[in-house]
């Protein structure tokens, strides 16, 4: 086992943080450096966890130079949005208050994720692919479900009738 210079209360603190951790990666990170300061080689610690000795030693070099504050993740910042936020609070309204037909795309009666991409790129002049526009839905806050088509002139009671006779004829065949 390694000796290192360490204060008892980072280890206390590893320990909690470790222990509340949901996340793996960073219960990883936790871990590493809670074994390393408990005393525990590099390549023990590689061998536990079922990690590369080079992550582990990653881990402790950023404790050792910044302390457990830094071992926290920091979120990745991603690629830049296509629409600004104003604009996705827009085509939510839009695409919450009206229809397509409404908003100038067609004659449709219910939004998928095709038409949005059109609007988009009629409004804002950005292409976005169906995939793209259904994770944008998830971010703005929409949910996004294949339409379903009722009959509005529909007779109810001829549709019950309807009901009862087919279950009829189901149950005969």
């Amino acid at each position: 086992m390694e000796t290192t210079s360490f204060k008892n209360e980072d280890r206390e603190k590893l320990l909690i943080l470790s222990k509340k951790e949901q996340k793996v990666k960073q219960k990883n990170r936790y871990d590493v450096v809670l074994l390393y300061v408990e005393g525990y080689s590099r390549r023990t610690i590689s061998n536990v966890l079922h990690i590369p000795a080079r992550t582990v030693a990653s881990h402790i070099a950023i404790y050792q130079k910044g302390g457990v504050d830094a071992l926290l993740i920091k979120k990745q910042p991603g690629r830049q949005r296509k629409l600004t936020e104003e604009q996705e609070l827009e085509l939510k309204e839009i695409i919450a208050s009206k229809t397509p037909e409404e908003a100038g795309i067609g004659i449709f009666a219910n939004w998928t994720a095709p038409l949005a991409c059109q609007l988009v790129e009629q409004k804002y002049q950005v292409k976005f692919s169906e995939r793209g526009m259904r994770e944008l839905f998830y971010r703005i806050g929409l949910s996004y479900t294949r339409p379903t088509y009722t009959l509005n002139k529909a007779d109810p009671v001829k549709q019950e009738e309807f009901r009862k006779s087919f279950e009829e004829l189901k149950k005969n065949f």
